[in-house]
């Protein structure tokens, strides 16, 4: 498997295994430990939403610096980053202390994001970067099917601390193989400012615009999804954090299992068929959790639901990379991640409010809706020679 990739992506492979442990250790359950401290739903979201905006604010500019200070060393920033904020995680007591952590903690992905996806556009060919594209993105779940499972152990037995300094200690190690990576870009001569506005003419500006409402569409689905989970398994079922875990580590599980054929799919038959034939059932999938009384049953639809969405991450990303020039590829993937950081902002303050003002599974109901707007959208997407 790894034969397709060189030294460079190998080393990222390393680097994103750590990173994606560290962050899955604390993600999926946070919303646990913010209700710890004494945060309600709604405050929950704020938090998280917060972040969430940073994050999107700094995803473009993250993309546009690529080219001036190198994606090596946006990569070891990011880590840098992430292991300082998940530490400084140990000494909060209270939901508003979270707060300034949490952000710098988001801001770790505007660093890491946009540099992943250009270090990998620049080290594949296009006729294979699908199949690329999803042998790298096995790397996030090899790491989610073991971290959420640790997590929950954690808490329960020794508590969120122990965490925190575990995720600590993987970033740390993780900056290692972000030095082997070989420094090899060059200088480009377009300027920030001129890349910066190339990106809203023409065509251009249609396709990046097309890519960021899809993405936006269904990160809000999802991203609300994710909140609601375990706080309506933990009232609802009154399920133990290792059991509320399981939902991600089956998500993983189901991530890692899919990548490398659907990256291989979208390079047979076409990304844009293969984006929509995978996301048409999600958003039934996620309405139908409004009628279901069993967390089993819902476990087997979320781990569907979940596993359809990211099978289309390997043909989303290679189409988008496929639709700009190459001067523009850095800045390309800074506004699709913009697209998806706000629709994670967005998402956890709709389904809260409507998880706190209506009724428990109106959220699920909401979110499935906001996802059949995303599968129509997806038909603006092209497919390029």
């Amino acid at each position: 498997m790894f034969q397709a990739l060189n030294r460079n992506l190998r080393y990222l492979f390393i680097l994103n295994l750590a990173f994606g442990f560290s962050v899955q250790l604390i993600t999926p359950l946070f919303p646990l430990f913010l209700s710890n401290l004494g945060a309600s739903a709604a405050e929950n979201a704020t938090v998280i939403s917060l972040g969430g905006l940073v994050s999107t604010a700094l995803m473009l500019p993250s993309g546009l610096l690529l080219d001036r200070i190198g994606r090596r060393v946006l990569l070891i920033g990011s880590a840098v980053v992430n292991m300082v904020s998940i530490f400084l995680l140990i000494f909060t007591k209270n939901w508003q202390q979270v707060i300034p952590v949490f952000i710098l903690y988001s801001a770790s992905w505007a660093l890491f994001i946009p540099a992943r996806m250009a270090m990998i556009t620049a080290n594949s060919a296009p006729e294979g970067r699908g199949s690329v594209f999803g042998i790298m993105n096995t790397s996030w779940p090899i790491a989610g099917v073991i971290s959420p499972i640790i997590s929950g152990y954690l808490i329960e037995s020794v508590g969120w601390n122990h965490v925190f300094i575990v995720g600590a200690a993987v970033n740390a190690l993780s900056i290692v193989s972000g030095f082997r990576i070989q420094r090899r870009e060059n200088t480009r001569s377009i300027s920030i400012e001129a890349s910066f506005s190339e990106l809203f003419k023409g065509d251009i500006a249609k396709i990046l615009l097309t890519f960021f409402i899809y993405g936006a569409l269904m990160s809000i689905t999802l991203g609300g999804v994710n909140l609601i989970i375990p706080l309506y398994l933990e009232s609802k079922f009154l399920l133990s954090a290792s059991q509320i875990a399981l939902f991600f580590t089956v998500q993983s599980f189901i991530t890692l299992v899919t990548q490398i054929p659907s990256g291989s799919l979208s390079d047979r038959y076409g990304k844009k068929r293969t984006i929509l034939s995978l996301i048409f059932t999600i958003p039934f999938l996620i309405a139908s959790w409004h009628f279901v009384g069993d967390w089993r049953i819902m476990l087997v639809l979320n781990s569907i639901a979940f596993g359809l969405w990211t099978m289309t991450w390997p043909a989303t990303l290679s189409l988008l990379s496929e639709s700009v020039p190459e001067r523009l590829v850095g800045p390309a993937f800074g506004v699709n991640n913009t697209g998806n950081r706000l629709g994670q902002t967005i998402g956890p303050i709709i389904t809260s409010f409507f998880y706190v003002n209506f009724f428990d599974t109106a959220p699920f109901l909401v979110s499935g809706m906001i996802c059949l707007v995303a599968v129509l959208f997806a038909f603006r997407l092209e497919d390029r020679p």
